[in-house]
């Protein structure tokens, strides 16, 4: 857990005191709705440690948009959830009040496998040309059933770390985009092609953290705009 922390507040804080202040986009990471060992800094923008969180304004207009920086790697989950979502669990979508997408390369709700992304990045070989049995890629098909829909990502995804791969990894933006139909993920600016429908309820962001990951939600200067029609979310006041 301390190894986390300092992570987490690397380059945001003095080590000597932790300062919080308020950001000037009211939406930001909710400390009133949060798991017990999850740990918001950077002006509410920044979560470590372990379980979940939500945002503090849920998803009122038409067409919302944000995105998430995948700042350090470990297991992560991203998307929507209720206020009735069990934040205390290290993974997102394992009830019927969350529906996200995680480290694993899973859309997950309630527990099940809507949606599975497959590596699409060359896979490591020996010097004979032999298929390494050992790629990391191997982890995801073991534990996924058969059944479960496959959704390779497109081979080319905008510019971030991850573009070669089709599946997000550390350094990568994930945005999330939601219209009242579907819940929609992107990679580094590019559709992954794995809508949700059916997202009910007051709909909150949310991010789950475990095993050192560390992520950033950004509410504004996108890094890579959002969709057409959508835009960043507004609070309800705003709205009238």
């Amino acid at each position: 857990m301390f190894c986390c922390l300092k992570n987490c507040l690397n380059g945001v804080l003095p080590a000597q005191a932790v300062h919080i202040k308020k950001s000037s986009n009211p939406v930001q990471l909710d400390t009133a709705h949060m798991g017990h060992e999850v740990v918001i800094i950077k002006n509410g923008l920044r979560a470590c440690g372990t379980g979940g969180v939500l945002a503090n304004a849920p998803l009122v207009q038409s067409k919302s948009y944000f995105e998430v920086k995948l700042q350090q790697s470990g297991h992560w989950s991203v998307g929507l959830a209720t206020p009735n979502a069990d934040l205390n669990q290290n993974v997102g979508g394992q009830d019927k009040d969350s529906w996200c997408l995680t480290s694993n390369h899973l859309v997950l709700h309630g527990g099940d496998i809507m949606h599975r992304l497959v590596d699409s990045s060359p896979t490591p070989t020996d010097t004979t040309g032999a298929v390494d049995p050992s790629a990391s890629d191997r982890s995801v098909e073991l534990m996924t059933p058969a059944s479960a829909p496959v959704f390779p990502a497109p081979s080319s995804l905008g510019t971030g770390p991850g573009h070669g791969s089709g599946v997000p990894q550390e350094g990568d933006t994930i945005g999330v985009a939601y219209d009242h139909v579907e819940l929609n993920f992107y990679l580094n600016g590019r559709n992954l092609n794995v809508p949700v429908l059916n997202v009910r309820g007051a709909v909150h962001p949310c991010l789950f953290v475990d095993d050192g990951a560390i992520l950033d939600i950004v509410l504004e200067n996108f890094s890579y705009g959002p969709p057409a029609g959508f835009e960043r979310i507004l609070i309800e006041q705003s709205l009238l």
